[in-house]
This record gives structure tokens, sequence and C-alpha cells, in this order.
């Protein structure tokens, strides 16, 4: 048989596999390894080390893990930038990677409170760097200060739940209830967020999500750096603890087995991204024309500490959906900054009447979805800088 017909790898930060129907009813989601999704070992006393067993598993741009961490005193983390794990094809000015910062601090605030400690921030407190470089400087101090008053952030027990679904959606849509919810959220970074759900709009944004995908994947560079993070086997989970694998998308049992035995290929795909590129684009068709509900968090400045907050924001919104039961899903090609993919951005704003000087930080699929493999985390002791 083509290989075509029994696999679709996806360059969405995402990888996933299909097989024949015949094959369907063998597929499992359990979970063997839990790979950081447990929360910290109860025999870790240190505050710091507990919280970001927690921090850890934010969400963040192909599970590149890009943190860096000082434990100073007792009590002050300090959060810097893994620059060894930027993204500079899809990701060149490093926006994402922030976003994903924000995302660390928003699960660490969060933690803080259940064990009764008011995560007190203090954003790049040796200075603010510019939205177009990064350096290696703390972008943000955090102060852990005990309250007797402290009371558990609801979202709390969200932490060890949340993930980033990528299977296909059912096309159902929010309620105007759900809706009205996550509307109401309090962002500190003075985002909005809109909700799009109408027909003619879920039309167009289905054709943009799928021609984004389409420029991304005529750049092999942008598409090896893709390739990259796809663990191709359990063997590169074990080894590396981030990226994705076919688990992560909902492939398992027999199905995953046959596809990393007999037709996944880390050389062959390297060498060759071409297939890879043109399935993505057909997923990325597939995956967006199952969804009737989008929502864009769009922010009015575009500075380091306004990506920084905004990542906080959206770490909300992912943990509060996923308290509602929606599975939610980052479509970020079109809102990605090299050259090739400015016009068709533009477009984009254009159509949904967003400010040409306003970013649009997040792009999501909101929709219904059995639940997926967590993507892996590193442990803790290798975000440490001694």
């Amino acid at each position: 048989m083509d290989r075509r017909n029994f696999i679709r790898i996806v360059g969405l930060g995402v990888a996933t596999a299909t097989l024949s129907s015949t094959l369907s009813a063998c597929s499992d989601n359990t979970n063997k390894v839990d790979y950081g999704w447990n929360g910290p070992t109860a025999s870790e006393s240190d505050i710091r080390l507990k919280l970001l067993a927690y921090a850890i598993l934010a969400p963040n741009p192909h599970n590149k893990q890009p943190w860096l961490v000082k434990l100073i005193d007792s009590n002050r983390i300090e959060l810097l930038v893994d620059q060894s794990r930027l993204l500079p094809e899809t990701d060149p000015l490093a926006r994402q990677i922030h976003i994903g910062q924000g995302c660390f601090l928003e699960n660490l605030a969060i933690a803080a409170s259940h064990y009764g400690y008011l995560a007190d921030i203090a954003y790049f407190p040796q200075g603010e760097y510019s939205n177009r470089v990064v350096e290696l400087k703390a972008v943000a101090r955090i102060d852990l200060i005990k309250r007797s008053d402290m009371q558990e952030d609801p979202l709390y027990k969200q932490l060890l739940i949340r993930q980033s679904n990528k299977r296909s959606y059912d096309n159902s849509y929010l309620t105007g209830e759900q809706k009205l919810e996550l509307k109401r959220l309090p962002f500190i970074s003075n985002s909005q967020l809109t909700i799009v759900d109408n027909e003619a709009d879920n039309g167009y944004l289905q054709k943009v999500l799928t021609q984004a995908m389409r420029i991304e994947g005529t750049n092999k560079q942008r598409d090896l750096e893709t390739i990259k993070m796809f663990r191709f086997n359990d063997q590169e989970i074990e080894q590396y603890r981030d990226g994705f694998g076919l688990a992560h998308s909902g492939v398992s049992g027999i199905k995953k087995v046959i596809a990393e035995t007999f037709f996944l290929d880390r050389a062959k795909t390297e060498l060759d991204p071409t297939q890879f590129a043109q399935q993505s684009v057909d997923l990325a068709r597939e995956i967006s024309e199952s969804t009737s509900t989008f929502a864009l968090l769009v922010s009015k400045e575009n500075s380091r500490l306004a990506q920084v907050k905004a990542g906080r924001d959206y770490c909300r919104l992912n943990l509060t959906t996923t308290a509602m039961g929606i599975a939610q899903h980052p479509m970020s090609q079109v809102l990605q900054e090299y050259d090739d993919m400015l016009p068709l951005q533009a477009e984009f704003k254009r159509y949904f009447k967003i400010d040409a000087q306003h970013t649009v930080q997040m792009l999501v699929r909101l929709g219904k979805a059995p639940k997926t493999e967590h993507t892996p985390r590193r442990l803790v002791k290798n975000l440490l800088l001694t």
C-alpha cells in the first residue's frame, strides 16, 4: 500500500497519523509514562521545585520548553529564555517563545496559590529588551510570599489535565453561556478575545489556515525545524522528552505501532520533506473544516512585556476551556512573522477588521474531541541554571 494512504505527518506544531478503518477499533489512549504530568513528587520539600514541576507543564510552541530558571535564596526564582531552544524559521521574532514564557509564569502562579503562596512577579527586572531580539536577561523575577489568607486559584485543578488537542473536532458550537464566560475572563494584557463561529467567517478561516500551512511548507528549512521536533518513536520521546509524536494526536495501540515501525523514517523525511509539507496542508484543511468555533486573542501592543502577559492570558483561557470540557488547539501559521507570510497575514487582519498595528497573539480552534496523551516534559533539573 502507498504510505500516503497510511500516514499524514503534520507541521502545525503537531504530528498525526491515520491508518485504514479496519484498524480503527484497535486504538487505545493509555499513557504508560507520565513524563511530568503527575506533578511534583510527594518527597519534594523545596517549594520552588514543587512549583516548577507545574510550570513546566505550560503550553509552549512546538513543545520546545524554552525555559531557563535560576533559584535564588529560598523563595526567589528568575525565569529566562533558553536561547538554545528558539524557533528561528517559524518564529523568527521569538514572539511565540515569549508567549510561552507567560504561560510558564501563569502555571507557576496558579500552583503557588495551592500551597498558600503569592507569586509576586516582577517583569524584566534587568530591563526589557526589544521585541526583535532575545537577550540573556530575566524575563521575570518571582518572589514567593507565604500568605495565611491565600485562596487556591480554581484553575489549579486543571494544571495536570490541560492539553492542546490536535484531533479533528465535531463541528460543535459553544453555547451562548460558554462564549460569555470566556469573554468575561479578566485578561491582564488588556487583550481582546474575539470568538468566530458564523458560517462565512469560518469558511474564510478554514481557507486561510490551509493557505498559511501551504506557505509554511514552501520552505525546506521551516519544514525541517518542525520535523526536528517530531518524535518518530517512543525511543525518541524517552531520549528528548520534548516535541510531539503520533500519540499526542490521538494515534495509539496497533495503529501507532504499525505507523512507527513500517512507515515513519526520520532520515528519509529530513532528506526530502516534500511529502511532509503536502500532508501538513491536507491535515490543516481537514482539522480546520472539522471546527465551527475559533477564537482570536488580539493585543494593541506587541512589546516583549505584552507578549508575556498575553501568554499568561492564553494559559488561563486554555485552563478555563479545559474546565468547561472544551478542546482547544492553536493554529499559529498565519500569525508568524517571516516575510512570505506577511501578505496573507495582512489580508487576514483586514478581513476581521483588526487594526494593522495590533497583533493577533493567538488563534485557536475550540470544539469537542476525545483527549490525547500529553506531550512529554523534561525533568525540572534540566531547566536549572547553576
